[in-house]
Protein backbone atom coordinates (compact mmCIF):
# COMPACT_ATOMS: atom_id res chain seq x y z
CA UNK A 1 0.00 0.00 0.00
CA UNK A 2 2.81 2.46 1.31
CA UNK A 3 4.78 1.58 -2.26
CA UNK A 4 1.48 2.12 -4.27
CA UNK A 5 0.82 5.58 -2.57
CA UNK A 6 4.17 6.85 -3.08
CA UNK A 7 4.44 5.63 -6.83
CA UNK A 8 0.85 7.68 -6.85
CA UNK A 9 2.58 10.57 -5.15
CA UNK A 10 5.27 10.65 -7.78
CA UNK A 11 2.89 10.47 -10.80
CA UNK A 12 1.09 13.29 -9.48
CA UNK A 13 3.96 15.36 -9.24
CA UNK A 14 5.19 14.28 -12.65
CA UNK A 15 2.27 15.15 -14.15
CA UNK A 16 1.73 18.79 -12.37
CA UNK A 17 5.88 19.44 -12.88
CA UNK A 18 5.89 22.95 -15.55
CA UNK A 19 7.02 22.11 -18.66
CA UNK A 20 10.13 24.80 -20.08
CA UNK A 21 9.15 26.96 -22.75
CA UNK A 22 11.14 28.28 -25.41
CA UNK A 23 10.10 31.98 -26.73
CA UNK A 24 11.78 33.02 -29.73
CA UNK A 25 12.58 36.56 -30.11
CA UNK A 26 10.31 38.62 -32.92
CA UNK A 27 13.31 40.82 -34.40
CA UNK A 28 10.82 42.50 -36.13
CA UNK A 29 8.68 43.64 -33.28
CA UNK A 30 11.10 43.95 -30.84
CA UNK A 31 13.97 46.81 -30.37
CA UNK A 32 17.30 47.75 -29.03
CA UNK A 33 18.18 51.37 -28.60
CA UNK A 34 21.69 52.86 -27.70
CA UNK A 35 22.78 56.16 -25.87
CA UNK A 36 26.18 57.60 -25.78
CA UNK A 37 26.99 61.14 -24.46
CA UNK A 38 30.02 63.45 -24.75
CA UNK A 39 30.95 66.39 -23.45
CA UNK A 40 29.55 68.38 -25.89
CA UNK A 41 26.72 66.52 -26.58
CA UNK A 42 25.05 62.74 -27.35
CA UNK A 43 24.02 60.55 -30.12
CA UNK A 44 21.49 57.71 -29.99
CA UNK A 45 20.00 55.23 -32.73
CA UNK A 46 19.49 51.51 -32.61
CA UNK A 47 21.21 48.15 -33.29
CA UNK A 48 20.10 45.08 -35.39
CA UNK A 49 18.75 42.08 -32.75
CA UNK A 50 19.32 38.84 -35.11
CA UNK A 51 18.08 36.09 -32.86
CA UNK A 52 16.89 34.93 -29.48
CA UNK A 53 15.56 32.88 -27.46
CA UNK A 54 14.54 32.65 -23.65
CA UNK A 55 13.42 29.86 -22.17
CA UNK A 56 10.56 30.10 -19.25
CA UNK A 57 9.07 28.03 -17.00
CA UNK A 58 5.53 28.23 -14.94
CA UNK A 59 5.95 32.00 -16.03
CA UNK A 60 9.38 32.17 -14.78
CA UNK A 61 12.32 33.38 -17.15
CA UNK A 62 14.90 30.91 -16.50
CA UNK A 63 17.78 31.65 -18.96
CA UNK A 64 18.35 32.88 -22.76
CA UNK A 65 20.57 33.92 -25.28
CA UNK A 66 20.52 36.70 -27.64
CA UNK A 67 22.74 37.54 -30.93
CA UNK A 68 23.19 41.29 -32.21
CA UNK A 69 23.85 42.31 -35.53
CA UNK A 70 26.90 45.15 -35.68
CA UNK A 71 26.20 45.52 -38.88
CA UNK A 72 22.63 46.94 -38.44
CA UNK A 73 23.83 49.66 -35.93
CA UNK A 74 21.98 53.25 -36.94
CA UNK A 75 22.03 56.46 -36.01
CA UNK A 76 18.77 58.33 -35.14
CA UNK A 77 19.72 61.71 -34.42
CA UNK A 78 21.69 63.38 -37.07
CA UNK A 79 19.41 64.16 -39.48
CA UNK A 80 22.11 65.08 -42.84
CA UNK A 81 22.93 61.61 -44.28
CA UNK A 82 26.40 61.77 -44.97
CA UNK A 83 27.04 63.14 -41.55
CA UNK A 84 24.78 60.17 -40.51
CA UNK A 85 26.52 57.31 -42.36
CA UNK A 86 30.34 58.83 -41.50
CA UNK A 87 29.18 58.57 -37.18
CA UNK A 88 28.20 54.70 -38.25
CA UNK A 89 31.23 53.79 -40.19
CA UNK A 90 33.67 55.50 -37.31
CA UNK A 91 31.25 53.53 -35.31
CA UNK A 92 31.99 50.22 -37.02
CA UNK A 93 35.81 50.62 -37.50
CA UNK A 94 38.69 50.00 -34.97
CA UNK A 95 37.77 52.52 -32.52
CA UNK A 96 35.13 51.59 -31.48
CA UNK A 97 33.61 47.77 -32.53
CA UNK A 98 35.58 46.62 -35.23
CA UNK A 99 32.70 45.30 -36.85
CA UNK A 100 34.81 43.48 -39.76
CA UNK A 101 36.52 41.10 -37.38
CA UNK A 102 33.77 41.14 -35.07
CA UNK A 103 30.41 41.69 -36.82
CA UNK A 104 28.08 39.75 -34.07
CA UNK A 105 27.79 40.50 -29.72
CA UNK A 106 25.90 38.12 -28.06
CA UNK A 107 23.88 38.89 -24.55
CA UNK A 108 24.00 35.14 -22.53
CA UNK A 109 21.37 34.98 -19.83
CA UNK A 110 22.31 32.82 -17.16
CA UNK A 111 19.53 33.06 -14.38
CA UNK A 112 16.96 35.21 -12.94
CA UNK A 113 16.74 36.16 -9.67
CA UNK A 114 13.02 37.57 -8.16
CA UNK A 115 13.32 41.62 -7.53
CA UNK A 116 11.09 43.36 -4.92
CA UNK A 117 8.64 45.78 -6.28
CA UNK A 118 10.44 49.12 -6.27
CA UNK A 119 8.85 53.06 -6.84
CA UNK A 120 8.82 53.94 -9.60
CA UNK A 121 10.34 50.66 -11.11
CA UNK A 122 8.26 47.91 -12.89
CA UNK A 123 11.07 45.33 -13.27
CA UNK A 124 10.60 42.09 -11.11
CA UNK A 125 13.82 40.11 -12.29
CA UNK A 126 17.78 40.92 -11.67
CA UNK A 127 19.61 39.12 -14.41
CA UNK A 128 22.73 37.92 -14.83
CA UNK A 129 24.54 37.35 -17.92
CA UNK A 130 27.55 36.87 -20.21
CA UNK A 131 28.07 39.92 -22.54
CA UNK A 132 30.45 39.69 -25.57
CA UNK A 133 32.10 42.28 -27.83
CA UNK A 134 35.22 42.10 -29.65
CA UNK A 135 35.59 38.67 -28.10
CA UNK A 136 35.75 39.78 -25.00
CA UNK A 137 33.83 38.72 -22.47
CA UNK A 138 32.35 40.59 -19.38
CA UNK A 139 29.57 39.35 -16.40
CA UNK A 140 26.95 42.49 -16.17
CA UNK A 141 23.19 42.38 -14.30
CA UNK A 142 20.59 44.54 -14.73
CA UNK A 143 16.95 44.86 -13.81
CA UNK A 144 14.56 43.30 -16.08
CA UNK A 145 10.23 43.69 -16.24
CA UNK A 146 9.12 40.48 -17.45
CA UNK A 147 5.51 39.29 -18.48
CA UNK A 148 3.67 36.68 -20.04
CA UNK A 149 0.01 36.53 -21.70
CA UNK A 150 -0.68 32.58 -23.20
CA UNK A 151 1.87 32.71 -26.41
CA UNK A 152 3.76 36.41 -26.02
CA UNK A 153 6.38 37.18 -23.79
CA UNK A 154 7.41 40.60 -22.68
CA UNK A 155 10.59 41.53 -21.55
CA UNK A 156 12.37 45.38 -20.89
CA UNK A 157 15.64 46.10 -19.31
CA UNK A 158 17.53 49.12 -19.37
CA UNK A 159 21.23 48.53 -19.50
CA UNK A 160 24.14 50.52 -19.02
CA UNK A 161 28.54 49.18 -19.67
CA UNK A 162 31.36 51.08 -18.96
CA UNK A 163 32.44 50.39 -22.70
CA UNK A 164 36.23 50.68 -21.87
CA UNK A 165 35.70 46.98 -19.99
CA UNK A 166 35.55 45.50 -23.64
CA UNK A 167 38.93 47.35 -24.85
CA UNK A 168 36.48 50.50 -26.35
CA UNK A 169 38.92 53.26 -25.41
CA UNK A 170 38.47 56.34 -28.20
CA UNK A 171 38.71 59.03 -26.31
CA UNK A 172 37.67 57.82 -22.92
CA UNK A 173 38.82 60.27 -20.03
CA UNK A 174 39.52 57.32 -17.68
CA UNK A 175 41.79 56.49 -20.05
CA UNK A 176 43.86 59.34 -22.04
CA UNK A 177 44.11 62.05 -19.15
CA UNK A 178 44.83 64.82 -21.60
CA UNK A 179 41.78 65.21 -23.55
CA UNK A 180 40.10 67.82 -22.29
CA UNK A 181 36.89 68.85 -23.27
CA UNK A 182 37.16 66.40 -26.13
CA UNK A 183 36.24 63.28 -24.23
CA UNK A 184 33.43 60.65 -24.47
CA UNK A 185 32.06 59.25 -21.45
CA UNK A 186 33.00 55.92 -21.09
CA UNK A 187 29.05 54.64 -19.83
CA UNK A 188 26.45 53.03 -22.85
CA UNK A 189 22.83 52.52 -22.34
CA UNK A 190 20.66 50.17 -24.11
CA UNK A 191 17.00 50.41 -23.88
CA UNK A 192 16.17 46.76 -24.70
CA UNK A 193 12.14 46.27 -25.59
CA UNK A 194 11.66 42.64 -26.61
CA UNK A 195 8.95 40.90 -27.84
CA UNK A 196 8.93 37.22 -27.78
CA UNK A 197 6.37 34.21 -29.13
CA UNK A 198 6.32 30.40 -28.53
Amino acid sequence: MKKLLAVATIALFLAFKAVPETFTADTKASAIHWLGKKASGQHDGFVGLKSGKLNVEAGVPKNGEFTLDMNALTCTDIKDSESNQGLIEHFKNEDFFNVAKFPEATLAITKFAPLAAQENSMANYTATALLTIKGISNEITFPVAFSQKEATAKATATITIDRTKWNIVYKSKSVFSTLGDKFIYDDITFDVDLTLKK
